[in-house]
């Protein structure tokens, strides 16, 4: 199975807090989080990675377990396989929404999948709507461990209210596996997970810092 730690970061914006929880990442990661401009980028870089830490430790899992990392405004997400060993694909992403891309959409998401977006009559729907796409098919890709090294038009996805979403086209690498997917939706983001692990939680553990 596929759980999803969540945590808010704002608290580690406070600066003995930050140092508190820096200190208990690996030497890498504290590397990491000291390059990052902004005091909200270094609360990211060590919260993501004490999410990693602390399912870890509470699943009594190895350090080369299936796990998949994601950040955005002052959440921090990390998808984990609970089974060690095998050959489990994740990934996970969080975005906050903001404006709606347009241009992004057409340019780089599938023909369908903009005049699906293109379709929404209601502005604030387009604007969920790319949100939703743009999570998905970033998860995917980190599902793969291709990242942006895949075209985000090289697959497409279907998604419709009261239904997971499904893999409608898949490159043709991974057409051997079959993929799932879950969302979630949190006031001003959406969030969204990717496995070939069909028993993917429906419900986000929530931590604090």
């Amino acid at each position: 199975m596929v759980l999803t730690w969540i945590g808010d970061v704002r608290p580690l914006l406070e600066e003995s807090r930050y140092r508190e929880y820096w200190r208990q990442t690996p030497k890498f990661r504290q590397k990491k989080a000291d390059h990052c401009r902004s005091p909200m980028g270094r609360a990211q870089s060590v919260g993501v990675w004490i999410l990693w830490q602390r399912a870890r430790k509470r699943l009594g899992l190895p350090p080369e377990a299936v796990f998949n990392l994601s950040h955005s405004g002052h959440y921090a997400l990390c998808s984990v396989e609970t089974e060690a060993g095998g050959d489990v694909l994740a990934g996970c992403d969080v975005e906050r929404i903001s404006v709606y891309r347009e241009r992004v959409a057409r340019r780089f998401f599938c023909a369908e999948e903009y005049d699906f977006i293109k379709a929404q009559k209601d502005p604030e729907e387009r604007r969920r709507m790319f949100f939703r796409y743009w999570t998905l098919k970033e998860s995917f890709i980190k599902a793969t461990r291709r990242g942006m090294g895949m075209a985000l038009d090289s697959f497409s996805i279907k998604v419709a209210d009261g239904a997971h979403p499904a893999l409608e086209k898949c490159p043709a690498p991974y057409r051997d596996k079959n993929f799932y997917f879950r969302e979630f939706a949190l006031e001003g983001y959406r969030a969204a997970v990717c496995s070939t692990d069909p028993q993917i939680n429906d419900r986000l553990q929530w931590t604090h810092f």
